[in-house]
């Protein structure tokens, strides 16, 4: 007897569930893409935020808008060494793929970095990372130099070879092929920003120390500065010591050696003028001085600026410490106005910082 073998009937819902199962899985990983390309666009987002803000403290633009980029490797190293280490800007010339293997620089890079170009060629520019290097900052800037921006910026740390860190501000930028116009390599241009930062920071403590010293307007404000060197120490001896300002007048340049002062520095200070013709202001600095707000304050006068305040404490020819509010000027010839001379007029502060510490308490 032959028996029948029935196949049962298929459950015509399997299939349904199947392809649903299907199409949920895929539905899912499609949400887990986006959810990764959007925690990636967000990331990314708050990398570029970061960087602009770090790049907009940074707003000098002595550093960032005079940094022109070259466009072709031939630019970038130039085959006449003498025309390539004349270049003041510190470069650095890379391939496009792999891991950026740096192909050459020029003089100046390797004075920044202590690198000498022999030693680079062929590798990375993992010698110059570290702990503190911005490594998202720079990945992203090469994502958007792959992306087809022309000239990218980002603010690092790096390592010179004997491990000193500086503050790098980068400029990166495509080399292309002169014929083809295809991108060969990326060029970057190094600069030492680390002095322009520590400035920075003197500047805002000075502010601070002048806006807590300076909440008196009748302190600061109203001490006009001569403009030539006529005007700050007059033939008339008489007119000269008259002036209720104590004023002194350095020479520009060197140690800015003292070449005169009137009546009312010599009441303030203890010393007769001809103690001090031919020496530099050292004589009333001691340990409590504020070297740095008057480093930083003359650098200001040689940038071009015309009245810079600054608090500090000076000496007097006995050793008697005051707290003193100066004004630094620039004197000009009248007739190339050309700058000549500076100009600092002292304003002994003490009490009246007593008085208000007194009123406070």
């Amino acid at each position: 007897m032959v028996s029948i073998l029935v196949q049962p009937a298929a459950d015509p819902r399997s299939g349904i569930d199947g392809a649903k199962i299907v199409q949920e899985k895929e539905a899912a990983w499609k949400r887990l893409v986006l959810i990764q390309r959007l925690r990636k666009r967000l990331r990314l987002r708050k990398i570029r935020k970061e960087n602009a803000i770090i790049l907009k403290e940074l707003d000098d633009e002595t550093v960032s808008s005079t940094i022109s980029v070259p466009r072709t490797l031939s630019e970038a190293l130039s085959a006449d060494l003498e025309v390539r280490n004349k270049d003041r800007r510190a470069i650095m010339v890379t391939e496009t793929t792999g891991k950026f293997n740096i192909i050459g620089c020029n003089k100046a890079w390797e004075n920044l970095c202590g690198f000498a170009e022999c030693e680079v060629i062929g590798k990375d520019s993992s010698a110059l990372q570290g702990p503190d290097t911005n490594y998202d900052g720079l990945r992203d800037a090469v994502s958007r130099l792959f992306e087809g921006e022309k000239k990218v910026q980002v603010v690092t740390t790096n390592y010179k070879k004997d491990g000193t860190k500086f503050r790098n501000f980068l400029t990166m930028a495509p080399l292309k092929d002169e014929v083809t116009g295809k991108v060969t390599h990326f060029v970057a241009i190094l600069s030492d920003v680390g002095e322009i930062y520590r400035r920075r920071k003197i500047r805002k403590e000075n502010e601070a120390i002048l806006k807590a010293a300076l909440d008196d307007i009748t302190i600061g404000s109203d001490v006009s500065l001569p403009t030539t060197l006529a005007e700050a120490l007059p033939a008339d001896i008489e007119k000269r010591n008259k002036d209720p300002r104590a004023i002194v007048v350095t020479e520009a340049t060197g140690k800015f050696n003292m070449i005169g002062c009137n009546k009312a520095w010599e009441n303030l200070c203890g010393f007769a003028e001809c103690e001090i013709i031919g020496k530099d202001s050292s004589v009333l600095q001691g340990p409590d001085t504020n070297f740095d707000g008057l480093r930083d304050a003359v650098s200001r006068l040689f940038e071009g600026e015309q009245k810079v305040h600054v608090v500090t404490t000076n000496y007097t020819a006995n050793g008697t410490k005051f707290t003193n509010f100066l004004t630094l000027g620039p004197l000009k010839d009248e007739v190339t106005g050309k700058v000549t001379h500076f100009v600092a007029i002292l304003s002994d502060i003490s009490e009246n910082l007593k008085a208000r510490n007194r009123n406070k308490a």
